[in-house]
């Protein structure tokens, strides 16, 4: 077996690596690792992206909603002229319709906001107008239908227990 030459020695010598190399390695992914984690918590300490005002308006038909918007803050900065509002609101037409707000930003990408407006029809000033009629189910096969008037906070729920269906025939108890 022939002799290395002091280049062949000095080239494996090279190839190992020394412990206290490798220890050091590990200490700086760590605090670096570390430090990263807490600097940016720091930047964004403060960001939100939340909308202005309430999530849900009820309006009477042909009344004007004028929007409040929303406000996005990312790393410490505010980024609210880059949300992007879509809607498909028809104020003359009863029903329940959203404004949807976007952002095209780094920290918000694919975060979507909605903000809800209900158009009610306008009902008169009688007290004993209904508002609201509704099917609820109770029980396999029994229904029943209440009627909440503005004037009225009771509901007079028939007892359930007491009606039971037998062969297509509401029967009592």
């Amino acid at each position: 077996m022939a002799k290395k030459s002091n280049i062949e020695k000095s080239i494996d010598k090279q190839k190992k690596a020394h412990p206290v190399a490798f220890l050091l390695v590990v200490i700086f992914l760590v605090v670096g690792t570390v430090a990263g984690y807490f600097t940016v918590r720091y930047l964004t300490r403060d960001d939100r992206f939340e909308l202005i005002g309430e999530q849900t308006i009820t309006l009477n038909v042909g009344e004007t909603y004028i929007d409040e918007g929303a406000v996005a803050i990312s790393f410490g900065r505010d980024v609210s002229d880059k949300i992007v509002t879509e809607t498909d609101v028809d104020s003359m037409v009863a029903g329940r319709y959203y404004i949807k707000y976007t952002i095209d930003d780094i920290r918000y990408s694919g975060v979507v906001k909605y903000r809800y407006i209900v158009y009610l029809e306008e009902t008169s000033s009688q007290n004993d107008e209904v508002v609201s009629e509704q099917v609820l189910p109770m029980q396999v096969g029994v229904e029943f239908q209440y009627n909440l008037s503005k004037s009225s906070q009771d509901i007079e729920i028939p007892n359930v227990q007491e009606n039971i269906l037998r062969g297509g025939e509401l029967v009592n108890g």
